[in-house]
């Protein structure tokens, strides 16, 4: 019975043991929303070419693959046109909105609203157009569910500044703990999902992607020399496998901990440059250091504050 109240005691400190270290909200809030809106640019002289009626793949053929309760953003634009407002106003107002969405989440001006407002309208954007998604957009979706449960205007925001406020009093480890099993659970069934095939474990997955038409386009690196040097190719593939793998027994393990995410964050790096994959690369690597790398500064932390005072600093015993 004492070791199922101490387990039990263990269990609860871990999802409910209140955290006193905030940075990690203020950095996933920023960098997140910094992330967001830098890909949202960098897809706005396409927009038309990929969310309009005058897409590169008809909205009709696109709906086919579509419910229809769900409200795309093609559905929107045909509710707005029906009383007057023209697709052009409504794709510039869908612009405008998502980038000052994006810029309130980033300053902290009432972000969990703003985050609501910008998933709804991403969902609709990414569901209408679902030919163009891949998993980096949905991750997006994810990365902003969790903005909306994490207080994270509470700490170095501009809502907090112009209105005197002080912080509350929150607890949010139980989101903190189910955010950190989420990101390892994911790189398990991932690094799993590699495994049960051969082709991760002889190197020929590595080539393939090496090869694809969007990869190596910035660097244009000559990769032909690994014909005569495929065991570089199959160490690559086992290293994605056990990084993915062994991530939820190595990041949770202290002594490890720093090393693993310096593996992990390394080979986001590493598909960013060679794959051109940098959003899906830059938001898996905020999620790697919100989770676990502020958790090193904490440990450090309470390390320095339980040091022991010097003998030189107590005052000596004045005999009476």
């Amino acid at each position: 019975m004492k070791k199922l109240n101490v387990l039990y005691t263990k269990i609860e400190n871990f999802f409910f043991k209140k955290d006193s270290q905030t940075e990690f909200l203020s950095f996933f809030r920023v960098a997140i929303g910094t992330v967001i809106l830098l890909q949202f640019i960098a897809v706005v002289p396409d927009f038309d070419k990929l969310f309009s009626s005058n897409s590169i793949i008809p909205q009709d053929i696109m709906s086919v693959f579509t419910p229809d309760w769900l409200i795309t953003f093609s559905k929107i634009v045909t509710f707005l046109q029906g009383i007057g407002i023209e697709e052009s106003t409504t794709i510039l107002m869908t612009k405008i909105s998502f980038i000052t969405l994006c810029i309130l989440i980033i300053t902290g001006f009432y972000s969990r609203i703003s985050t609501f407002l910008l998933l709804l309208l991403q969902i609709a954007l990414l569901k209408g157009s679902s030919f163009f998604a891949y998993g980096a957009d949905f991750f997006t979706s994810m990365s902003l569910f969790y903005l909306i449960i994490f207080p994270c205007d509470q700490h170095f925001s501009l809502r907090n500044f112009i209105f005197r406020r002080k912080p509350e009093d929150i607890n949010f480890t139980p989101v903190k703990r189910l955010f950190q099993i989420h990101i390892s659970i994911a790189y398990f069934f991932s690094g799993l999902d590699k495994a049960l095939g051969f082709n991760w474990w002889n190197g020929e997955s590595i080539w393939k992607a090496i090869h694809l038409p969007y990869s190596n386009r910035d660097l244009n690196i000559d990769f032909s020399w690994l014909i005569e040097h495929s065991y570089i190719l199959s160490f690559m593939g086992w290293s994605t496998i056990i990084i993915e793998m062994c991530y939820p027994f190595f990041i949770w393990y202290k002594p490890t901990q720093k090393t693993w995410l310096f593996l992990t964050i390394s080979m986001h790096i590493g598909i960013a440059l060679v794959l051109n994959l940098y959003y899906f690369s830059a938001i898996m690597i905020v999620w790697n250091i919100t989770n676990f790398y502020f958790e090193q500064t904490a440990k450090k932390a309470v390390l320095s504050s339980k040091k022991k005072i010097s003998a030189h600093y107590i005052p000596k015993q004045i005999n009476s």
